[in-house]
């Protein structure tokens, strides 16, 4: 009898530990999501995406996207550009990682261009998109973790940091009244006077 609870404790501890790993692994994944659509879409994405969206060109394209009755043709529609995309943006962190800056921004910039299209074509064939389950299941997780409690405490923290950032910006690095820049500027003219 004392074995078995003694095994069973442990199993519950194993599951305690994953639970507690698994936890991490998502706040991981969501303040990367977060940095994401902070830095990469709000500031880039989302303003070249508004630029692209608002040719003409586009226009035709989102009826001509609207038009397509066949669920199989849209998602392959769907799929080249998506997978363009990701394949953009892998590339691009492998080119990051090998010390490529240029490269690698380079690529990015393809990745955020390519956004628009894709955007596109999922807001304007949701309905039909969803209908396969593997879309609608990865869709339905990007929207119940942006309902989640970690996402929200991260966007939390990102906010506040963001803040904090400012206030420090302001306070040590701004050119008129920052200490650290007019520290930097008094050693400047001291050293150009000798």
């Amino acid at each position: 009898m004392y074995w078995e609870f003694k095994e069973n404790t442990k199993d519950v501890m194993k599951v305690l530990k994953l639970d507690k790993v698994l936890h991490y692994i998502k706040l991981l994944l969501v303040a990367l999501f977060i940095v994401f659509e902070e830095l990469a879409w709000n500031r880039i994405g989302e303003p070249a995406y508004n630029a692209i969206k608002s040719l003409q060109i586009m226009e035709k394209f989102k009826n001509w996207v609207a038009d397509i009755n066949h669920r199989y043709l849209l998602l392959l529609i769907f799929m080249i550009p998506f997978v363009l995309m990701e394949g953009a943006s892998l590339v691009a962190f492998s080119a990051w990682g090998s010390g490529l800056l240029f490269t690698g921004i380079g690529l990015y910039s393809m990745k955020l261009l390519l956004t628009a299209p894709v955007v596109i074509i999922f807001n304007t064939g949701k309905k039909t998109l969803v209908s396969f389950w593997l879309i609608k299941y990865i869709y339905g997780m990007i929207l119940n973790m942006k309902k989640s409690d970690i996402f929200r405490s991260v966007k939390r923290w990102g906010r506040k940091f963001k803040a904090e950032l400012a206030v420090f910006k302001h306070d040590y690095l701004d050119s008129h009244n920052g200490s650290f820049s007019s520290s930097f500027k008094e050693l400047y003219r001291a050293l150009k006077s000798n």
